[in-house]
C-alpha cells in the first residue's frame, strides 16, 4: 500500500490486478510501461490523487470472492476502504494521466450519485468512482451471479461522463485504451 503524506482519506485508490490475463498469455501487471511494470505505474499514477492506493487481487489484498471479475475486485475494495470516495481502475489502463485523474476525482466529489463512470462509445472503461455506500448492492449482485460491470453501471444512480464531455475537458479517448493481447501491447 502507498500512503500520501496527507491523513485526509478523501479518496482511496484501488488498482484491480486479479484478472487471469488469458488473452495476453501472461500477467498484464508485470508488463513493462516506460521502464516499469504496469502495476507499479498504476500505483504511482493513482498516488497523485488518492490518500492511499491498494492493489486488489494480489498478495496484500486478494479478491474476497475469486472468479467474480471486476465486481469481485470492487467488492473487495469497498470492504476495506476507509473513504466514501474510491477511485477504482484496471491495471491495464496505463495511458490515464494525473491531470485526467484530478479532473475525474473532482467530478466524483461533486457527484450526487454513488457511481461515476466514463462512457467511450458504447463502452465503460474500468476507471470508476465508487462510493463506499454501494458495498451492499455489489455484494447482492455477486450473490445473484449478476457480474456484468456495464449492467451494474447502468443500474446504479450513476453519473455517466460522456465522451464529448471528456473531450471538452481536454482529454482524448485514447487514454482509455487498455491492453488485452500481445498485439495490443506491441502498439503501446
Amino acid at each position: 500500500m502507498v500512503e500520501k503524506s496527507s491523513t485526509d482519506p478523501a479518496v482511496s485508490g484501488f488498482v484491480l490486478a486479479g484478472g487471469k490475463s488469458l488473452r495476453m498469455g501472461r500477467d498484464k501487471a508485470t508488463l513493462e510501461f516506460r521502464g516499469i511494470p504496469f502495476l507499479d505505474h498504476m500505483v504511482r499514477l493513482l498516488s497523485t490523487v488518492a490518500s492511499s492506493v491498494r492493489i486488489v487481487g494480489k498478495d496484500d489484498l486478494p479478491d474476497k470472492i475469486p472468479g467474480c471479475g471486476p465486481l469481485g475486485g470492487i467488492r473487495t475494495a469497498l470492504d476495506v476502504t476507509v473513504s466514501d470516495l474510491n477511485l477504482i481502475v484496471a491495471v491495464d489502463l496505463p495511458l490515464l494521466t494525473p491531470a485526467f485523474l484530478a479532473w475525474f476525482c473532482a467530478r466524483m466529489a461533486g457527484s450526487k450519485g454513488p457511481l461515476v463512470a466514463c462512457r467511450i462509445g458504447s463502452n465503460f472503461p474500468l476507471c470508476l468512482g465508487v462510493n463506499r455506500s454501494l458495498g451492499p448492492q455489489v455484494a447482492d449482485r455477486i450473490d445473484a451471479g449478476n457480474l456484468a460491470l456495464h449492467r451494474f453501471i447502468r443500474d446504479m444512480d450513476s453519473n455517466i461522463l460522456a465522451e464529448a464531455e471528456i473531450h471538452s475537458a481536454g482529454f482524448p479517448s485514447s487514454i482509455f485504451q487498455n491492453f488485452n493481447t500481445p498485439d495490443d501491447w506491441k502498439t503501446l
